[in-house]
């Protein structure tokens, strides 16, 4: 049986009407035409009930991916320090920052260096919402759908409590420089992601199960 941090039944809705909705940020000047980093918002939202005020916007996640292609930027690392500066340091060490390109360390860390290099910055849910375990499950969803065509996905999380849930999502921690990293082709991270879907469908079903009652 699952164990939650709080009563299924609190929860203001029904897990299954949450949906991610997924936006781009772009510059539409030219100048940056070849700047190597995209930033992604994702932002969970929940159908609003009839009988109740829930509705719209309920959290959101912050993804980074830094383009491996030689229309872009041979330096993305460098163009993540001007980005941000902890999701600098977060993948300084997946970079050469001599040579550009990826790091002797990193190749050796993934199954496949071919592919660009995707980074988890933040999740956030509002208070009603947690204490479920919804975190994982979304962010687990979220990082899958965008990592089509990355080499591994790292993380960057701002707390402690998503730090302990990497392990969950199919990340491992890497030796130094290298933090923590996921790779898309690994079979223990796409084990993984049917673990945190299975657990996501327990959560819907535990909640109406709640509200039958």
């Amino acid at each position: 049986m699952e164990q939650y941090g709080r009563p299924i039944g609190e929860l203001p809705g029904d897990p299954r009407r949450l949906t991610l909705e997924y936006r781009l940020g772009e510059s539409l000047s030219g100048v940056d035409d070849r700047y190597g980093v995209e930033e992604w918002t994702v932002s969970v939202r929940v159908a609003r009930f009839r009988d109740r005020t829930v509705g719209g916007a309920v959290g959101s996640l912050t993804f980074f991916r830094l383009r491996q292609d030689e229309r872009f930027s041979p330096f993305p690392a460098g163009d993540a320090e001007g980005e941000d500066r902890a999701l600098f340091h977060t993948v300084m060490g997946c970079y050469d920052l001599g040579r550009g390109g990826y790091s002797r360390e990193f190749r050796d860390s993934v199954t496949s260096a071919d592919g660009d290099l995707l980074v988890l910055r933040d999740v956030r849910l509002d208070p009603e919402w947690r204490g479920a375990g919804l975190g994982p499950v979304l962010a687990s969803q979220a990082l899958w759908t965008l990592a089509t065509g990355c080499a591994a996905v790292a993380a960057a999380p701002p707390g402690p409590a998503l730090t302990a849930r990497c392990a969950s999502l199919g990340f491992r921690r890497r030796p130094r420089p290298l933090g923590h990293l996921l790779d898309p082709a690994a079979e223990e991270a796409r084990d993984a992601r049917e673990e945190q879907r299975r657990r996501y469908d327990a959560l819907a079903d535990a909640w109406r199960a709640a509200h039958r009652g």
